[in-house]
């Protein structure tokens, strides 16, 4: 029996359902099927009655005609019910799956909406929804995998690079069924974040694909793929081969990947490099590389070209040769050695008559700061003393790099002791004294790690080893917001601030109330007196809160109601009355945000 023409009636139905039945009447797309189904019901009866209730329907009047639609589809939708196919023919094929682990489908309706328009629409403030989702553990939602797949092509390669390294990790080997078979070895961006997705997942599996992008793909999947290469020895002849290439940018990725191989002929071309254009290429990979011979030479030339400029006479324009030296010393970063430490502890001991030597681009004193960021991660304890011994002679990075080791080796108290004087200054500072105070001031922001949102860039950036333990939090001595106070340091007091105080209290108190009132308000300010109050349990917190949510948040717009929403999961339970009471006279929006917040709130263990 052919469904055809049953299938065309019924998708008529479904036209005449949304249009309205009156339509019906006298349709001339419904009588142009009552001929074929006449024909078919010589074969089969019901395809008669199928006629005659169209028939019914084109006839019916406008009262009549619901009741006839209605019919006609119950009766369409029936046979078609029963002819449908409950087995597939050829040989069963076992389907391919993994396990995902821990993954659920709870994630409230609030957060997942904002999540899935931010990974399937464009414009800006959806990277910081993803990060927030990404925290709240929205990810592991069953219905959200997909999506983010296909977020590794979003337009905004900040937010595809987000999902790649953070979200997509964390699925495992599930995720290869599904990029496995969409790679473009032609393509660009998407493509070679699901090469390198693959790869990191199942690098056996990927590895067919690796060499066909390295041999065959666009320049972006040429590279994407030699970065995957160089995890067995069968990869050298690739990698020797790439690191002669004329990209520079094939070069360097070439000699990242030798950087494990200790061969004798990736050990020529390292050396080869060294004394080429490329010794800024090779430096890194020679610190991680465990060849004697190789570090060997790079003691030998450091020391030799250091030589020459500590015990001649000529002082300056001596810039590219420093330029040479500063690079050779990235060979030694992370090493412990007795040679290389001898060597650093050398060349520091002459730092007078480094300083001495004047160049373009590179001049002694930025040598000496390299040296110094060397000796603070070198692990060693007599070098990082050294920085601290010589913390008066010090300006610029050479003092942040002698303040921070004496964070890292040194008790709280001690820290105060030795640094609290560079702090302290009265008045208006300037030159050296203002920049060592600032460097102190940064560095603070290293205790703000529950407010990430805020903390500086610059300062992280600047400071990377200040935390050695992963999550670790640095412990400074209570004189330091004691002095904060002293100094009126807001930004410092916020960073400092993690316990109940009756004194910080009243400064924090203080403080908000002066720019609430301002006649030009430092929003940024506002946000970390509130998270500040938070950390120390202010009693107003909640309420100076809402004040400002309902001063500001809807003139500033919806980064500024994103930051002051991310407050509301570290208050107390008791919170939740008050800031649900305000929700009815909040605009739809606004609203939407704060109840996201608050469904965290709710649900946090108290």
């Amino acid at each position: 029996m052919s469904i055809a023409v049953l299938n065309q009636v019924y998708d008529e139905t479904r036209r005449l359902a949304i249009a309205g039945s009156n339509l019906a009447v006298q349709d001339f797309r419904l009588k142009k099927l009552i001929s074929p189904l006449e024909k078919s019901a010589e074969k089969a009866p019901v395809f008669g009655q199928v006629a005659k209730a169209i028939e019914k329907l084109i006839g019916a009047t406008q009262k009549e005609s619901a009741q006839a639609l209605l019919d006609l589809a119950s009766l369409v939708s029936a046979i078609l019910y029963t002819q449908g196919q409950t087995v597939l023919e050829g040989p069963l094929e076992e389907i391919e799956s993994c396990e995902l682990g821990n993954q659920s489908t709870q994630v409230s309706a609030r957060v997942m909406k904002p999540l899935i328009e931010a990974l399937m629409t464009t414009g800006s403030g959806r990277l910081e929804t993803v990060r927030d989702a990404y925290q709240q553990g929205a990810f592991n939602d069953l219905r959200i995998i997909n999506l983010a797949v296909k977020a590794l092509d979003d337009v905004y390669s900040e937010l595809a690079d987000f999902v790649a390294e953070k979200v997509l990790p964390q699925y495992g080997t599930a995720i290869v069924p599904l990029i496995k078979d969409s790679i473009n070895i032609k393509g660009r961006g998407g493509d070679v974040r699901r090469l390198k997705a693959l790869h990191q997942q199942d690098p056996g599996l990927a590895r067919p694909i690796v060499l066909d992008a390295f041999e065959n793909g666009s320049k972006e999947m040429k590279i994407a793929a030699l970065a995957c290469l160089g995890d067995t020895d069968e990869d050298l002849p690739h990698l020797h081969e790439q690191a002669k290439s004329r990209s520079k940018d094939v070069r360097r990725v070439a000699f990242e990947r030798l950087s494990r191989f200790t061969d004798a002929a990736t050990v020529a071309l390292f050396t080869k490099a060294l004394n080429s254009a490329d010794v800024e290429l090779v430096v890194s990979p020679i610190s991680q590389n465990e060849s004697p011979q190789l570090l060997k030479l790079v003691h030998d030339s450091i020391e030799t070209q250091s030589s020459e400029f500590l015990t001649g006479k000529a002082k300056t324009k001596r810039g590219k040769e420093l330029q040479q030296l500063s690079t050779l010393l990235t060979a030694l970063y992370g090493r412990s050695d007795i040679k290389t430490l001898s060597i650093v502890e050398s060349l520091f001991d002459q730092r007078a008559e480094l300083l001495k030597l004047k160049g373009t681009p590179v001049s002694g004193s930025n040598v000496l700061e390299h040296l110094t960021e060397i000796m603070l991660n070198s692990k060693s304890k007599k070098l990082r003393k050294r920085l601290i011994e010589s913390r008066d002679e010090f300006r610029g990075r050479d003092f942040s790099n002698s303040f921070v080791a004496a964070v890292m080796i040194c008790k709280p108290a001690e820290v105060y002791s030795l640094f609290s004087s560079y702090y302290l200054v009265k008045g208006k500072p300037k030159g050296i004294a203002k920049e060592r105070q600032e460097i102190i001031q940064n560095t603070f922001s290293f205790n703000a790690d529950t407010w990430d949102y805020y903390a500086s860039t610059i300062s992280y950036y600047r400071f990377p080893t200040i935390k050695e333990g992963s999550g670790s939090k640095v412990k400074w001595d209570p004189k330091w917001i004691a002095a904060a106070v002293e100094q009126d340091d807001l930004e410092s007091v916020t960073e400092l601030a993690t316990r109940k105080d009756k004194a910080i209290h009243a400064y924090l108190e203080k403080k908000y109330e002066q720019e609430l009132k301002a006649r030009q308000t430092h929003h940024h300010d506002l946000l970390m007196i509130l998270a500040a109050m938070i950390e120390t349990k202010h009693g107003k917190a909640v309420d100076y809160w809402i004040q400002t949510l309902q001063k500001h948040a809807s003139k500033e717009g919806w980064y500024y109601v994103y930051y002051l929403s991310s407050l509301i999961p570290f208050f107390s339970s008791s919170a939740v009355k008050k800031i649900e009471a305000i929700i009815p006279e909040l605009p739809e929006t606004l609203a939407d945000q704060i109840l996201e917040r608050l469904i965290t709130l709710k649900t946090k263990k108290k």
